[in-house]
């Protein structure tokens, strides 16, 4: 089951497809969270669903009660949220005129992206074609913001060990290329450079559909 298309409809109509925890213009970048998850009973009526962007629904679902850290979302807060939200949009919709439009993606949902293009990195023929080294901009930006240490221990755990062997194999070409080409330094760095690219290709797709399902999460 699901929310009805036909409330959404409305629901992202009233919102003005602002999140309703950070208030940013998202565009198509928009989820309908279970403001009560189903897991815990939520249902799938219309007044159940909170629309916010990619990163507050993926903060909403970070929360890690192992390992508690901060202040965790709960239905009472969200619920909240969208009352409020929903209001200041009927009462003062000429605020939202003049309001910022960005609809730049969250550092969790920017590395979907970049774990995409990873994965095409990997995919090259071989370490002497390779068009371009990993790249790591997203991750490093969502561990500088906490992103990362936010995650779920499986989704946290996939996504190092792709960034690892990312990095490694970064590293052995770079040295690698400090050498002339069809000399045995040369050689064995891109030997072991490709092995390594062989092995993140496995652990980019792992991270990758991780991260999404958990982006996924109700």
């Amino acid at each position: 089951m699901a929310f009805s298309p036909e409330k959404v409809s409305e629901l992202l109509a009233q919102c003005h497809r602002r999140c309703c925890i950070c208030h940013r213009f998202c565009g198509v970048k928009m989820e309908t969270d279970h403001i009560r998850p189903q897991a815990e009973g939520g249902t799938d009526d219309i007044d159940n669903a909170i629309p916010v962007c990619f990163e507050c629904h993926a903060e909403i679902h970070s929360y890690n009660d192992k390992h508690p850290r901060g202040r965790k979302f709960r239905p009472e807060e969200l619920s909240t949220h969208k009352k409020q939200w929903l209001e200041i949009c009927a009462k003062y919709p000429d605020a939202l005129v003049s309001a910022s439009r960005n609809i730049d993606v969250g550092p969790v949902q920017a590395l979907v992206d970049e774990l995409e293009f990873n994965g095409r990195v990997a995919a090259s023929p071989g370490s002497d074609v390779l068009g371009c080294l990993f790249s790591d901009d997203q991750f490093r930006r969502a561990i500088s913001s906490g992103s990362v240490s936010m995650l779920h221990d499986d989704v946290r755990s996939a996504l190092l060990e792709a960034y690892f062997e990312m990095g490694s194999a970064n590293s052995f070409i770079q040295a690698a290329l400090q050498h002339a080409k069809g000399s045995n330094s040369y050689n064995t760095g891109m030997g072991v450079a490709s092995e390594r690219i062989k092995k993140a290709a496995g652990l980019i797709s792992a991270a990758r559909d991780a991260l999404q399902k958990f982006l996924q999460t109700e």
